[in-house]
This record gives structure tokens, C-alpha cells and sequence, in this order.
């Protein structure tokens, strides 16, 4: 914080570790932003945020904090992923979608809801 109590903005190239520092420091300030996106991708997106029960602009900006924050997974998870991706030389997205395509591995070799609760209970069995 400055002298006269107002915050001030984190430096460039704090990384991603600093970014989320910096978002839990500064308020909750709004920006407005428009997107142009194709009708399909809205209607989908409009669908999710009802079956959900948010407004579109809650859903939007819950699916893109999860993308930022690794969808909240604790600090040790986090660094780890974040390890893993720049050691693979990825950006982010493409990350996410290399660790869906082994999650998609696993499902071929084990079956759906492998490790799900209802599949404990099955091996019970």
C-alpha cells in the first residue's frame, strides 16, 4: 500500500504464484470486457450456466479463475502442476488438455468412474 492508502499494482512478470498473491491482496474490483464469440459457444455456454444455476457472467468467470487457479487446488498440487508444465514447455491451456488426454488413457485401460465413489464400493464386492 502507498502513503495514501491506496494499493498499488503488483510489478510485471511476478509469474503466475504472484499473480494469485496479487488477487488476494486487491479487492474485488469489477472491469467490464466484451468478447465476440460464435452463437454455438454462447447457447452452450448460456446452457451450462442454467443447468449450474449461475448467470452467464458467473459461470464465465468461474470456468476462467478455475483455468487460473488450477480450478483451486491447494498450493502443493499447484506447484507441482506448474512444474510439470513449464518443464513440458507448455502454456497453460495446452497443459490442461495434455492431463485430460492421459485422464482419457486411464479410461481407456480402466473404464469410466474407475476411481469414482460408487467403484469403491463395487470392489467391495
Amino acid at each position: 500500500m502507498s502513503s495514501d492508502g491506496t494499493r498499488k499494482a503488483a510489478p510485471p512478470g511476478r509469474g503466475d504464484a504472484g499473480e494469485r498473491e496479487a488477487s488476494a491482496e486487491v479487492p474485488s474490483v469489477r472491469l467490464m470486457q466484451t468478447f465476440r464469440m460464435q452463437r454455438g459457444l454462447v447457447v452452450f455456454l448460456r446452457g451450462e450456466a442454467d443447468r449450474s444455476a449461475r448467470d452467464l457472467t458467473g459461470y464465465v468467470v468461474r470456468c476462467l479463475e478455475g483455468i487460473r487457479t488450477y480450478f483451486g487446488l491447494p498450493a502443493a498440487a499447484t506447484s507441482l502442476l506448474e512444474a510439470d508444465r513449464k518443464a513440458l514447455g507448455m502454456e497453460r491451456l495446452e497443459y490442461l488438455l495434455h492431463v485430460l488426454f492421459h485422464r482419457s488413457l486411464l479410461l481407456r485401460e480402466k473404464g469410466p468412474g474407475f476411481d469414482g465413489p460408487d467403484a469403491v464400493e463395487q470392489r467391495r464386492r
